[in-house]
């Protein structure tokens, strides 16, 4: 037989006390489950930024090397502003810029018709890229230096970009370099062999001849002649040019409607 004492007992449950500690343990558990899971998302969405903005730079970098190897002209040879132009059609160029102002990458593409120059806006005025960790490093070298007083001269292109690479809260930094060697840049690919004397009473009358489809993709050529000894004999577009007898050998400076050239040597024997 149960007594009343036995069935109170049976029905009292949690006091108020042990349901108010119970409610503010299961708070407090949720409240540092949601904040690890905030932390979680944030990192993650942080370190996809980071990620993100590298693979920028490896991109751009990637393109300016292919560039640079290409038929590239170096405009502006600076420690933090390299310019440099590509041909894009017979009668136009792209001109590239990268530059860094204020530990910030910028880039800009602009296509330009005749001679290409280097840009002088301001380098924020451009497409920012990406943020830079501040280091010792410049983010330019030219043949080993950090400028160079003749850009057109450069045989080699350094890139050095230093980038935030850090995770799960720790700092780094991750540098990105590369090198391009440049190929007889801003020269057209016309030799010798493109200079045809044709002999006659007065000397030689001297013509280049180029291939169609070279004719078709450098454009309208000008040629400048000059005796081995420097004296000028005459400068043509699209014509031939006598000289006189007795010359046995030329100097002629081939140029394009870009200010691409190459300078040619050749021996001219009439009988």
């Amino acid at each position: 037989m149960h007594t009343c004492a036995d069935i109170r007992h049976r029905d009292e449950g949690f006091t108020l006390v042990e349901l108010l500690v119970g409610i503010t343990v299961s708070m407090i558990v949720l409240l540092a489950t949601l904040t690890s899971l905030d932390m979680f998302s944030s990192n993650a969405a942080q370190q996809t930024r980071i990620t993100d903005a590298n693979d920028q730079v490896r991109f751009v970098m990637d393109s300016t090397v292919t560039d640079l190897r290409g038929a590239s002209v170096i405009l502006n040879a600076g420690a933090t502003d390299l310019a440099y132009s590509v041909p894009a059609s017979s009668t136009t160029s792209r001109v590239e810029r990268l530059c860094v102002a204020s530990d910030q990458l910028y880039g800009s593409s602009t296509v330009v018709t005749g001679a290409p120059t280097a840009p002088t806006a301001a380098c924020s005025t451009g497409t920012k890229i990406a943020t830079l960790k501040t280091t010792a490093n410049t983010a330019f070298t030219y043949d080993g230096a950090s400028a160079s007083a003749t850009p057109a001269l450069v045989k080699n292109v350094g890139l050095t970009f230093s980038l935030d690479a850090s995770q799960a809260g720790r700092t780094a930094i991750s540098t990105l370099r590369a090198s391009a060697a440049r190929r007889s840049a801003g020269t057209l690919p016309v030799g010798p062999g493109d200079i045809v004397p044709v002999c006659n009473a007065s000397g030689a009358l001297l013509t280049l001849s180029v291939s169609a489809a070279d004719a078709a993709s450098l454009g309208p050529l000008t040629v400048t002649y000059a005796t081995s000894g420097g004296v000028s004999l005459g400068t043509t577009t699209g014509t031939s040019l006598q000289i006189a007898a007795g010359i046995t050998s030329v100097v002629a400076t081939v140029t394009n409607a870009l200010g691409a050239t190459n300078t040619i040597s050749k021996d001219v024997e009439c009988d």
